[in-house]
């Protein structure tokens, strides 16, 4: 490590050396930094750094349409030279710098493709359907996180993926449903105040382009294709929950019984709303919300 060491300090020094008249004491720094970094084998880490500068790059510079390929070719390319470069240290470093970079930035495009969905522009009224692929049971009624299939005639352009919406009385339902109903969406709602809660932020990175109620009427309907497998095992899942919940709070009982099973399962959708202000005022709200 220390013979590599010195290689990168005299490379560094060499790739200064243009500028070492007028900035000596930078280029002397920089060369003990690097010399320093490898002798202590801590130059591994730095590829943690160039990922990260690769993310920044990208919402710096990029409008959310990145290419995903452009930069794994980019990797690729900065990576091909790695196997030739065992003699030239400093030539190496920045080869596999490049390529963390690269891959940072091909990491963020792929994450913002994933997340991406329409958002609900405006309060809209009208016929939904889709599947249910989350249900919360409450004190009264329940709230559904329904995938959509169709809704007030949008554009799947400008139709939201996901809604989560609430309801106080309707036939028994369960995760997997096909429903279709009257409902009243609006978008998700920003931070009331600046640092609070921001609910949309939230809600972006979870698919769910608009909230609401549903309204009248709900029916359950045969999908109009098979949902996918994946949509499948995530209702099951859910089910899975919602019966243990239920188990576990009617084995206890009471508001003691809703916060227990909301420790177990995640679902707080029965701790009414006594309970509820009781916990945020002793600041161990946290405890049941993660």
């Amino acid at each position: 490590m220390r013979r590599i060491g010195a290689r990168l300090a005299g490379g560094a020094v060499a790739l200064a050396s243009p500028r070492a008249a007028l900035m000596p004491d930078l280029g002397t720094w920089f060369a003990e930094g690097l010399a320093r970094e490898a002798e202590q084998r801590r130059l591994f880490p730095w590829l943690a750094v160039a990922f990260g500068a690769g993310i920044l790059v990208f919402f710096a510079g990029a409008d959310g349409t990145a290419w995903l390929a452009a930069p794994l070719v980019g990797a690729a390319l900065a990576l091909a030279p790695v196997p030739v470069l065992g003699a030239r240290p400093a030539a190496l470093a920045v080869a596999l710098a490049l390529a963390a970079g690269f891959l940072g930035f091909a990491a963020a495009t792929w994450r913002v493709a994933q997340v991406a969905a329409p958002i609900l522009a405006r309060t809209t009224i009208g016929p939904l359907t889709g599947m249910i692929e989350a249900l919360d049971e409450r004190e009264v009624g329940a709230r559904l996180v329904i995938r959509v299939e169709s809704f007030a005639g949008l554009d799947p352009a400008a139709r939201p993926l996901r809604v989560r919406v609430s309801f106080r009385k309707a036939p028994p339902l369960r995760p997997g449903d096909f429903i279709a109903a009257t409902a009243r969406l609006l978008p998700p709602p920003e931070a009331a105040r600046p640092g609070g809660y921001d609910f949309a932020r939230d809600a972006y990175f979870q698919g769910i382009g608009a909230v609401g109620s549903l309204l009248g009427a709900i029916t359950v309907r045969e999908p109009p294709a098979p949902p996918p497998l994946r949509l499948q095992l995530a209702a099951l899942l859910d089910e899975a929950r919602n019966a243990l919940t239920r188990r576990i709070a009617q084995a206890e009982g009471g508001q003691a019984g809703a916060v227990a099973a909301a420790l177990v399962t995640g679902k707080r959708g029965l701790i009414g709303p006594a309970a509820n202000d009781a916990l945020r005022a002793a600041g161990i709200y946290h405890v049941v919300s993660i």
